[in-house]
């Protein structure tokens, strides 16, 4: 018993949640839960890609979207798009209720890919809504041939907001790839 009582008091230390209760918990280092952000799910009938949302500048389709399934960075597929036609810009988009995060740091991560991207690139981004400022937070946009890497945007949930809408952007020629999208409370 004395044991059990030494083992369970350096799991408290260490996890520091003794006498915290779920109303108090921090929220730091918590996901916020996101719809197929591994692009795992098989696409709808017409498809669709669940929890995702499509769009591009105007006029006739432009681009190739769909679930890859031969290349992808984590699990067993990936989102890939490619301009067929000049456009302005093709992105995938999702969005989350933020409201319980305003006044915390979140951070936005992607592995990201590109084969041939012009200038502009392939750009991950972040904005919020809801009656605030909705100023678009946006990475460095990668562009040429460039295999999977991490791309985060990291920055604060100003009060008031209600949603986060997050997502990626091809905003010139070539392909691009998105996979194991994440969103967490860094502090």
């Amino acid at each position: 018993m004395r044991t059990a009582g030494w083992i369970c008091a350096i799991l408290v230390a260490l996890t520091g949640c003794a006498s915290r209760t779920d109303d108090d918990a921090p929220l730091a280092g918590i996901g916020i839960a996101l719809t197929n952000a591994g692009f795992e799910a098989a696409p709808g009938a017409d498809g669709a890609i669940e929890g995702w949302s499509l769009s591009q500048h105007a006029g006739p389709v432009s681009y190739k979207t769909g679930i890859d399934r031969r290349v992808h960075a984590k699990g067993a597929a990936s989102f890939r798009i490619e301009r067929i036609r000049e456009q302005v810009y093709g992105a995938i988009e999702q969005t989350v209720p933020i409201a319980a995060q305003a006044g915390h740091t979140i951070e936005l991560s992607a592995k990201m890919k590109t084969e041939h991207v012009g200038p502009a690139g392939w750009q991950l981004t972040l904005t919020f809504t809801g009656g605030v400022p909705n100023p678009v937070h946006e990475a460095t946009p990668l562009s040429g041939t460039q295999d999977f890497r991490t791309v985060t945007i990291r920055t604060r949930v100003p009060p008031g907001a209600q949603q986060a809408q997050f997502g990626a952007a091809l905003l010139d020629s070539g392909t691009a790839w998105l996979d194991d999208v994440n969103l967490r409370v860094v502090d």
